[in-house]
């Protein structure tokens, strides 16, 4: 497979700012980053590093934060076409490059993360229909490990950067959703049989959910310490959120659950009124809301086409400068939700159903 190498300078802007080219030198002569690679630039040679090495320049100097223990992610919201996918994306991604080993894992029937991620990719050259249907069937997935057919490390595949792996979704999802219903303790499967042991290895574990509040979806809420939820910026949506506010407190109510929530508005304009009113309303009124958002854009979507995040992809553009700084906001709210103290309220819930 051809590396695709990024110039010193794209480096710097990706975590940062260009600012940061002279300390990537230093560390360059130093040797705390490995040697620099001679590659072509278009018409030009230049030199710099290969995917597979920039977390250990992010490592070092990038923006996003390492955690004070392992921290799992759902990310959800019960409405599909709000860039759901694209932020666990981003945020995957952007943890991955500042080498915090994260680990994603496929809970939408739809399969949008495992696509997103580039699994899918290396089929693309492969013209023999049933060829590539036997690697996709022989692929292994949750139900796998749900059915006793694979153990948990046999599902984990590995990406383009050393510290980014995926379950990915299959179409035995479906099955698996329904099937939750018929064991004991249905609602911590996930958690106990899946979260609890990739926190042995994993720094970040995000789960990306299918939009419909089902089985798979609760397991992943109970398994989470923090829900990302994706807020679109346009009328059905903001009228939606009334009653997905409603069932979250419910949930959390009932199953005895306080982990935090960060809402992030998504599918902005900066051209339409209405947009940027929905936007301001969010802000203001919702606990949780970030201070930034992301906005519609086109290299927003060329970036998930390509199965980069927004910072690799053009770290340049203001847009991604935005993502930045939002990615920024949601790393320093995650550490400040896992170091606050808080009532163990999972954990008692589980005492008190252990017959269940």
């Amino acid at each position: 497979m051809k590396k695709n190498f990024f110039p010193i300078r794209k480096i710097a802007e990706m975590f940062g700012s260009a600012e940061l080219t002279e300390e990537i030198k230093k560390l360059e002569e130093s040797g705390a980053i490995p040697p620099s690679h001679r590659f072509r630039y278009g018409a030009l040679f230049k030199r710099g590093w290969p995917t597979d090495e920039l977390p250990l320049i992010g490592e070092k100097l990038g923006f996003f934060k390492s955690f004070d223990r392992p921290v799992s992610l759902a990310v959800f919201t019960t409405k599909g076409g709000v860039l759901k996918s694209t932020l666990a994306l981003n945020i995957a991604r952007t943890a991955a490059l500042h080498n915090i080993n994260t680990c994603v894992v496929g809970l939408d029937i739809q399969g949008d993360i495992t696509t997103t991620l580039g699994f899918e990719s290396e089929f693309e050259g492969d013209e023999d229909l049933s060829r590539l249907l036997d690697k996709l069937n022989s692929t292994k997935g949750l139900s796998d490990l749900f059915n006793g057919q694979a153990r948990l490390e046999e599902i984990i595949v590995g990406t383009d950067l050393p510290s980014l792996y995926l379950i990915p979704e299959t179409p035995e999802l479906v099955a698996m959703n329904d099937s939750l219903s018929t064991i004991n303790r249905r609602e911590f499967w996930i958690k106990e049989k899946v979260i609890d042991k990739l926190k042995k290895n994993f720094d970040l574990i995000i789960m990306d959910c299918s939009p419909n509040w089902n089985k798979l979806t609760t397991n992943a809420l109970v398994a989470c310490d923090v829900l990302v939820s994706p807020l679109e910026c346009k009328i059905n949506n903001f009228r939606n959120f009334k009653v997905f506010r409603h069932f979250l407190a419910e949930f959390k109510n009932d199953m005895r659950m306080d982990f935090e929530t960060i809402f992030i508005p998504t599918r902005y304009s900066s051209n339409r009124k209405l947009s940027l009113e929905i936007k301001s309303w969010y802000e203001e009124h919702i606990t949780g809301c970030t201070s930034l958002g992301i906005r519609e854009s086109v290299s927003g979507e060329e970036a998930t086409a390509l199965y980069r995040s927004m910072i690799e992809h053009v770290p340049t553009k203001s847009n991604a400068k935005e993502m930045q700084r939002l990615l920024q906001e949601v790393n320093g709210r995650i550490r400040s939700a896992i170091s606050a103290e808080r009532p163990d309220w999972n954990k008692a819930y589980e005492n008190q159903n252990a017959t269940y």
